[in-house]
């Protein structure tokens, strides 16, 4: 039985075409006022490329669009600026119902798009909630990722209940915290077999996928001149995003396979190089910066990890300390040589 206000898979039913895949039953969303708009603009333009919707909109505040084109066929909505992750958590949560033209809203991010319109399945729409299956939360919670998600306007005006208390992140809040809840009152997640087919993000991209959602899978999905122009917007904080192990795999492997990635993994490893230089003193010596040294070992990054090492040393006083890591570090490497030789 489908849960109210989710929409029939047989009606109204969603038309494709050559060049587009017709629903007009969704309403295209993006919420951004942050430096990466401009990305956020391109994502909803290649949505739009694809996929004709029933309706398109973008929130965010009149100096963070200053000088920037919407895509044809998105409307504005002006809001406050969102100064924190948190303030986009709690305006997805709490504001987005209003919006809706249609049944559902496909949430979308400056990372993530419709990636292969012919993989869309009218099934979809027979959910609340559908989003890509994360592989670090367990069943029955693993559905899913917000930012490339299906959300049914029920489901966002469920979201209104007093008892819903707004949280970061918002997708968990939703999927975890509230889930129960909201299951209570008829609402229903798509299961994992079918999320896996609507959108990837912890997971490879494939052909039978209709989006996605992560920076680390922009190499595989952008030309290379765009690739690299979204790693040179970079700065050195990417090292502390929790994407950018995964980006510096996708980009160490990539330009292995094709050499046009070549200048792109240079550029990252420039920003590299930059962020590791600021990790000095008892910046170091922190969990995060930990992570990052494994990172770069795990992905052949020799000289930034000695070189955050020997910070990390250093502020430890002690010229031999932490020599599990060395060694790790010297063994990778040696196997690196062996392998090209």
């Amino acid at each position: 039985m489908l849960a109210h206000g989710a929409a029939s898979i047989d009606s109204p039913p969603a038309v494709l075409t050559m060049t587009s895949l017709h629903l007009p039953q969704v309403t295209l969303c993006a919420v951004d006022s942050t430096p990466r708009l401009a990305w956020t603009l391109a994502a909803l333009q290649r949505c739009l490329d694809q996929v004709s919707f029933g309706d398109a909109v973008l929130c965010t505040d009149r100096a963070s669009l200053a000088g920037q084109t919407l895509p044809q066929g998105v409307r504005w909505v002006e809001i406050e600026p969102l100064r924190s992750i948190e303030a986009y958590s709690e305006f997805v949560l709490k504001q987005l119902a209003p919006l809706v033209r249609g049944s559902h809203m496909l949430i979308v991010q400056w990372d993530g798009f419709v990636l292969h319109a012919s993989a869309w399945q009218p099934a979809f729409l027979a959910f609340d909630y559908i989003g890509a299956p994360w592989n670090h939360i367990p069943e029955p919670h693993t559905v899913g990722n917000g930012g490339f998600s299906l959300r049914s306007l029920r489901l966002l005006q469920a979201l209104q209940d007093p008892q819903i208390v707004p949280g970061h992140p918002e997708d968990i809040c939703i999927c975890l915290t509230y889930r129960g809840l909201l299951e209570a009152q008829g609402l229903r997640f798509a299961p994992v077999t079918l999320a896996r087919q609507f959108a990837v993000e912890d997971d490879p991209l494939g052909e039978a996928v209709f989006g996605f959602h992560g920076p680390y899978h922009l190499p595989r999905v952008l030309e290379p001149a765009q690739t690299l122009a979204f790693v040179e917007s970079l700065d050195p904080s990417v090292l502390r995003a929790h994407y950018f192990g995964s980006l510096l795999r996708e980009l160490v492997q990539g330009a292995r396979a094709r050499p046009a990635l070549v200048p792109v993994l240079a550029a990252l490893q420039r920003v590299v190089l930059q962020g590791v230089a600021q990790m000095d003193g008892p910046r170091s010596l922190t969990p995060q910066a930990l992570g990052v040294c494994k990172a770069l070992i795990r992905h052949g990054q020799f000289a930034a990890a000695q070189q955050l090492l020997d910070q990390r040393r250093q502020a430890l006083g002690r010229r031999f300390a932490e020599p599990r890591l060395w060694l790790r570090l010297k063994l990778n490497s040696w196997r690196t040589k062996a392998f090209h030789r």
